[in-house]
């Protein structure tokens, strides 16, 4: 065990931990006790402000009575022994901020994404040009590395091109297939890369014409991960114009996925909306 920078992860697990005790009846000075730890030490823990070896969660699971068959001990376990960090973040330690590299780890251990967004083509679906043209023309930061959050952008791109990649579904409003984003020459290789993307296998793109009868108001754009192995372990980044603020508790990634599923109904279906964006593409 050691202690670690509060992260999306470990704050996954200690929350999940916390409803554990709760749904038990049990105090922090019971199962500290019990553990020869301190209350401050559970009471970090299940803030996420500490991290534990994998065979002591395996315990205190255990300890809860979580049969190991149950869907939630094999998520927390799966997400524990994977919250070490790993060789692959280190190019972009100090490159991009702590929240980026949070996102990037939970992206690894994914099964379903879900995105919404009305007026850009979601970022794991941005060709190199396009990611260009929306950092040249966002609102620029001091000290802001732009051809590393570049890099950094087309490196989370890799998660979909994985033999086990994750399900990826995506509502794109009508509005950001026409928003020329570095120009009409960029904008059109961006819609040839989407096309081919709508074809993929384990992807459901879909259009939300303008003729659809929904409040896009509804919802600010929305990045959905829910994390492998299949369990009760969902977080959502909800995008703002300058930062993005991961969403965790249960009642909220809930609204969040009835909100996509408004949405997605209102959406033309995948054919439709691969006809869609060829017919762009050809003038139409």
């Amino acid at each position: 065990m050691g202690s670690a920078i509060p992260s999306v992860r470990w704050r996954r697990i200690g929350s999940a931990l916390r409803s554990l005790r709760e749904a038990r009846g049990l105090t922090i000075s019971t199962v500290a006790r019990r553990y020869g730890r301190s209350t401050g030490w559970f009471s970090t823990l299940e803030n996420g402000l500490h991290t534990i070896d994998t065979w002591e969660l395996t315990d205190l699971l255990d300890f809860y009575e979580v049969p190991t068959d149950d869907p939630l001990h094999e998520s927390l376990v799966y997400l524990s022994a994977r919250g070490r960090g790993g060789r692959w973040q280190r190019p972009w330690e100090g490159r991009v901020s702590a929240a980026a590299l949070d996102l990037l780890s939970l992206e690894q251990d994914t099964n379903l994404i879900r995105d919404f967004h009305a007026s850009i083509i979601p970022g794991l679906l941005q060709d190199e040009p396009y990611v260009k043209a929306l950092m040249e023309g966002g609102l620029d930061s001091p000290g802001r590395d732009n051809d590393a959050l570049v890099s950094f952008r087309l490196e989370r791109q890799k998660i979909l091109a994985k033999a086990e990649a994750p399900r990826y579904e995506a509502v794109i409003g009508e509005s950001a297939l026409r928003q020329h984003i570095g120009g009409v020459s960029v904008l059109r290789a961006q819609l040839r890369s989407l096309s081919d993307k709508i074809q993929a296998p384990h992807t459901s793109i879909r259009v939300l014409p303008h003729t659809a009868s929904i409040d896009l108001g509804l919802s600010a754009p929305f990045h959905m991960l829910q994390l492998r192995p299949p369990g009760r372990l969902t977080v959502v980044l909800a995008d703002a114009y300058t930062q993005g603020t991961f969403i965790e508790s249960e009642s909220d990634v809930a609204r969040f996925n009835r909100i996509f599923d408004h949405l997605r109904r209102a959406t033309l279906d995948e054919s439709a909306s691969l006809e869609f964006v060829e017919g762009i593409l050809s003038g139409a």
